[in-house]
C-alpha cells in the first residue's frame, strides 16, 4: 500500500516526530515523501530514499519566504493560484514518475495545498496535527482560510496532545486520534562517557536542549542562572533569529553555558551529563499550552529528572517529572529534583510507553482498520 505525505517541513530538517513515525512503517507500506524548498537547501528535486521512505521536493506554496519578490506575489489571491497550479502539476507529475498506485492513502501536514488535495486520487485523507499551523511569526492573513478548507476535506486526524484534541473537536466532527509523541528509548537508554567541553562545567549542570526558540521564557532562565548553586545553566541546540540577541545576552552571564547544536547521534551523551533536564517554556503562551515536546521523554529516557512547564498528556511524578508555572514553582522544582537522589532506572521507566516503535504501530494500525472499512 502506498502513503503519500504532503509535509510542511523537509525530511532533513533536524529529526522530526515525522521521521520517527514514518521510518517505522513496515515493508507492506510505500512511503513518498513530498517536502517544500527551502532557500539556499539541498532540494531534493529528483527523489531520494532514505530506507523505507522516498522523499522529493515540490515547489509547494509558502510563505514568509526570503525573497521578497515571492511574498509580493503570494500575497495576492491570483499569484497564490498560480503557484498552487505549478505545485500541483509537479507533484501529480513526481508521483506518476514514481510509480505510486492511482488512490494512495494522504497524510498531510501542510496547510497550503488544499486544492491539490481536493483533486488528488485516494482512499482517505489523513491530518497529522503536530504543531498548530498559527504559531509562526510568518503566518500570513489567508492563512485560516487555508486551513479550513484543509479541514474540511480530511477524514481523519492525528494529534499530538490532548489540548490540541480538545481544540480540534470544537472544530471538526471528524475522528481524532490522540498519538502524542514519543522517544527512541534504546539510544537514549545506552551510557555514553560525558563529552569533555561539558564535563568541564561546574554542578551541577541544568541544561534545556532544544531549538532556542520563541517559546523559551528568558526571565525563568535568568532566575534559573541565579539560583544554580554555583553550577551552570546549559542550553544546547540551534539558535533562532527570534531569541539570538536574548541568548547572547544572557551567554554573556556567570554561570551559562550556550554549547550550540549538537548531532542527534551525541545527545544522549549530553543529557546524561546534567542533572536537571528543562523545558522552560513561556507558560501561558496559547501554543505552548498545546505542545507534547518529545524532549521531555529523551530526558527521561536519558535517565534525567526534566521540569516543564505542564504538559497536558502526563502526569507529575516528582522529583523525575514536575510541572512548574511560574518563577517560584520552577526554582522549587529545580531544587528539589536536585536535592532527591539520582534515580536513572524510574525515570526511564516513565518514558518506556512512548516508544516510536509503540507509537508508529499505532498509527499504522489505525490508518489501515479505517482503510479496510471503506473498502
Amino acid at each position: 500500500m502506498d502513503l503519500v505525505v504532503l509535509s510542511e517541513v523537509r525530511w532533513g530538517y533536524f529529526r522530526t516526530r515525522k521521521q520517527f513515525l514514518l521510518s517505522r512503517f513496515p515493508e507492506r507500506w510505500r512511503v513518498f515523501f513530498a517536502q517544500p524548498p527551502v532557500a539556499g537547501g539541498d532540494d531534493p528535486w529528483e527523489p531520494r530514499r532514505e530506507g523505507g521512505v522516498t522523499f522529493f521536493t515540490v515547489p509547494f506554496l509558502k510563505p514568509g519566504t526570503t525573497s521578497a519578490l515571492y511574498n509580493g506575489l503570494t500575497g495576492l489571491g491570483p499569484g497564490r493560484a498560480l503557484v498552487e497550479a505549478a505545485a500541483e502539476r509537479y507533484l501529480r507529475r513526481m508521483l506518476r514518475k514514481l510509480g505510486v498506485e492511482p488512490r494512495p492513502v494522504l497524510l498531510a501536514s501542510n496547510i497550503y495545498c488544499p486544492g491539490a488535495l481536493s483533486r488528488l486520487p485516494r482512499k482517505l485523507l489523513f491530518y497529522d496535527f503536530n504543531d498548530s499551523p498559527f504559531q509562526f511569526a510568518s503566518v500570513p492573513p489567508w492563512a485560516p482560510g487555508y486551513w479550513r478548507r484543509t479541514l474540511e476535506q480530511v477524514d481523519a486526524l492525528f494529534v499530538v496532545s490532548e489540548h490540541y484534541r480538545r481544540q480540534l473537536s470544537e472544530q471538526t466532527p471528524r475522528p481524532i486520534v490522540l498519538l502524542g509523541n514519543g522517544v527512541e528509548t534504546a539510544h537514549f537508554e545506552a551510557r555514553r562517557p560525558v563529552p569533555a567541553e561539558l564535563a568541564a562545567l561546574p554542578r551541577p549542570r541544568i541544561g534545556y536542549v532544544g531549538l532556542l526558540s520563541h517559546f523559551l521564557d528568558f526571565e525563568l532562565l535568568e532566575a534559573l542562572r541565579r539560583s544554580r548553586r554555583g553550577g551552570t545553566l546549559v542550553l544546547i541546540g540551534p539558535g533562532s533569529p527570534a531569541t539570538d540577541a536574548a541568548v547572547r545576552a544572557l551567554s554573556a552571564r556567570e554561570g551559562v553555558a550556550v554549547l550550540g547544536p549538537r548531532p542527534y547521534a551525541e545527545l544522549p551523551a549530553f543529557l546524561q551529563g546534567l542533572d536537571v533536564g528543562l523545558i522552560p517554556f513561556r507558560a501561558n503562551d496559547p501554543y505552548v499550552q498545546g505542545i507534547n515536546p518529545n524532549k521531555v521523554y529523551q530526558y527521561l529516557a536519558a535517565g534525567l529528572p526534566a521540569v516543564t512547564t505542564p504538559v497536558l498528556d502526563l502526569v507529575p511524578q516528582p522529583p523525575h517529572l514536575q510541572f512548574a508555572g511560574t518563577v517560584a514553582e520552577w526554582v522549587a522544582a529545580v531544587e528539589r529534583a536536585l536535592n532527591a537522589p539520582a534515580e536513572a532506572p524510574a525515570c526511564q521507566a516513565l518514558a518506556r510507553p512512548y516508544d516510536w516503535d509503540t507509537l508508529a504501530r499505532r498509527m499504522v494500525a489505525e490508518i489501515e482498520r479505517r482503510v479496510a472499512a471503506t473498502s
